[in-house]
């Protein structure tokens, strides 16, 4: 009896809630580049703290995504974004903690958190949050596309931030949102017999041609997600919510009502079912969803053998002739999706309920906030012609921060000028990037030119990548007054690039200084100077051209380089980084490249 009038009160209370005129609040969300919002030019990549907005009442919920890509608990906190977001959290908002990811990468010290260390960063958040009298939630990190193994959990070799978030949680007496074994179980249990899907669906991989954004397509299927992915992660932490408040015994009083609270905010959700009309189907397609009304939706089919005509409503209206139909809101009522295919069965209409005129189709994303827009001078975006391998060329001649001078008195270079970084130990150049999307094996050229005696070693700062790069002296052969006159290009590998502004630094670690930097370029789409704009245009004014020619190549004719096997791949590579020869031949007439794996 007494459990039954228990539970009777607690369900008392969720009706009276989502029924009374209840505070309005937001929600802070702190995390990584599986967190964070990205811009729509590289859609479809999503955070999950992007979309939770949708299944909340706008009415009542903002929220505001203060997660970004590349941090850990420990970095996050270093780089004061925790302190920002304490500046704006208000007695009753909520703090949303998901850290786990960047933690875990022992091989990038700059971020690393040693696991005997993640407990007490966790707790700083728990804290912050408690004596701003918002009301804390610990997410555990969804899993990663490594199949039956759970890194974040317990095991050789794993790291267990589900585990010790989980301690924490129960600590304090705070919710604990087990994102970590929903995404597992869902996708080694649910999803089990389709593997497939979940790489190509809800991870970010894509074949060339399947997104505009992504003509060249995108192999990043480890850690980061598409909107269909990150959709579901939000969906999984509202039915964690759901469950914390149902099952978990351990919640302070506090937290208990501040949980109704929170659930009673959610907007109800509708089933959204897929299917083909084929019987014998083998292809992949869409799974069941539910979302609240107003998601954004995916339907997607690929095809093994079959061929595609159509995607068809519940009422047999045709809507979209493409495979992957996406961009459309879901209704607010229960709705069936189905793929057309030749020789299946005719569509027949599928009996269903009105649209529930009482549930709110829009989505509360981002808080009012607005970003400060950054000026640049308009030369400083100027640009060469992008090519296919490096769609994000940027000019090097103005540094932000530079010890050198930006000059022009040598030939070959492709914008203004270059800069001519000053010969003394530690001297350097810093430059502000902006990414807006990530990469965990992104490519990073350099051209640059070193007409003196000796090689000049560098070290190189990606955000947080850091490496030691040798510019070996840049030889005149022929149609050169000397060896300043000459151009090479260096490559650097297997860089995490995360959607983000970023300090890009080079500094020389030798008394000789450095090299001459020209240009750089990144093999991804959406990486440019701050200010500048994805196509190179200032946001203070039109860009003027590089020089008296409007555009001009990555390497300028009668400048040539002298040539060397890449020390790290196999096969020869032109200056612009396309791979020209598999064999040895002519290796003389073709331009230098060095290739560095970090």
């Amino acid at each position: 009896m007494k459990l039954f009038l228990k539970y009777f009160a607690i369900a008392a209370a969720f009706v009276f809630m989502a029924m009374g005129d209840s505070p309005s609040f937001t929600i802070h969300i702190v995390g990584d580049s599986t967190v964070c919002t990205y811009k729509d030019n590289v859609y479809p990549q999503t955070g999950w703290g992007q979309v939770i907005g949708y299944f909340f009442d706008a009415s009542r919920v903002k929220i505001n995504n203060a997660a970004i890509g590349g941090r850990s608990s420990r970095t996050f906190i270093e780089d004061g974004r925790l302190n920002e977001v304490a500046a704006k959290l208000q007695k009753g908002d909520y703090l949303f903690v998901q850290w786990g990811h960047n933690d875990r990468d022992y091989s990038k010290p700059a971020r690393y958190v040693p696991e005997e260390d993640f407990p007490g960063y966790i707790q700083q958040y728990v804290d912050v949050g408690k004596a701003k009298g918002a009301n804390v939630v610990l997410i555990s990190p969804m899993t990663m596309n490594t199949g039956t193994r759970n890194v974040f959990s317990t095991g050789k070799n794993n790291y267990d931030a589900r585990g010790m978030m989980q301690t924490v949680a129960k600590n304090n007496k705070i919710p604990f949102v087990d994102l970590n074994m929903k995404s597992f179980n869902t996708y080694n249990t649910t999803y089990k017999d389709i593997p497939d899907y979940v790489t190509r669906y809800l991870f970010k991989t894509m074949e060339p041609g399947e997104y505009p954004n992504y003509p060249k397509g995108d192999s990043d299927k480890l850690t980061h997600f598409k909107e269909l992915g990150s959709m579901g992660h939000a969906q999984m932490i509202c039915e964690e919510l759901e469950e914390n408040l149902k099952s978990n015994t351990n919640l302070s009083a506090d937290a208990k009502s501040a949980l109704m609270q929170l659930v009673a905010s959610l907007k109800k959700r509708y089933t959204i079912t897929v299917k083909t009309n084929l019987s014998n189907y083998n292809g992949l397609i869409t799974q069941t969803q539910v979302y609240p009304a107003g998601s954004p939706m995916t339907l997607r089919v690929t095809p093994n053998g079959q061929t595609f005509e159509k995607w068809v409503d519940d009422d047999c209206n045709e809507l979209s002739k493409e495979q992957i139909y996406y961009g459309f809101k879901t209704p607010a009522r229960n709705i069936t999706y189905t793929a057309m295919f030749q020789g299946g069965a005719a569509c027949t209409k599928i009996a269903h309920d009105p649209e529930d005129l009482t549930s709110s189709a829009s989505g509360n994303l981002q808080s009012s906030s607005s970003e400060e827009v950054v000026k640049i001078a308009p030369e400083l975006c100027a640009t060469a012609e992008k090519e296919s391998l490096w769609p994000s060329p940027i000019e090097m001649s103005n540094p932000e921060v530079g010890e050198g001078t930006t000059d022009s008195n040598h030939g070959g270079y492709t914008g203004v000028g270059f800069f001519n970084i000053a010969n003394s130990l530690a001297s350097k150049a810093v430059y502000h990037i902006t990414a807006d999307q990530s990469a965990t094996n992104a490519k990073m050229l350099i051209r640059y030119s070193n007409g003196g005696s000796t090689t000049r070693s560098m070290k190189i700062t990606v955000d947080y990548n850091v490496l030691n790069v040798d510019f070996p002296p840049t030889v005149c052969v022929e149609n050169c007054t000397s060896g300043w006159d000459v151009w090479e290009t260096i490559v650097l590998e297997d860089l995490w690039i995360d959607a983000l502004d970023f300090n890009l630094t080079i500094e020389s670690t030798t008394d000789d200084g450095g090299p001459n930097i020209d240009m750089i370029a990144f093999d991804m789409n959406g990486v440019y100077r701050t200010g500048c704009g994805s196509t190179g245009t200032s946001s203070s004014s039109e860009a003027v051209p590089s020089s008296s020619e409007s555009k001009t190549s990555l390497v300028k004719s009668g400048v040539e380089s002298r040539t060397i096997v890449p020390s790290k791949k196999a096969g020869i590579y032109d200056a612009l980084g396309r791979h020209v020869l598999d064999s040895e031949k002519s290796q003389r007439r073709l331009p230098r490249i060095r290739r560095f794996l970090h």
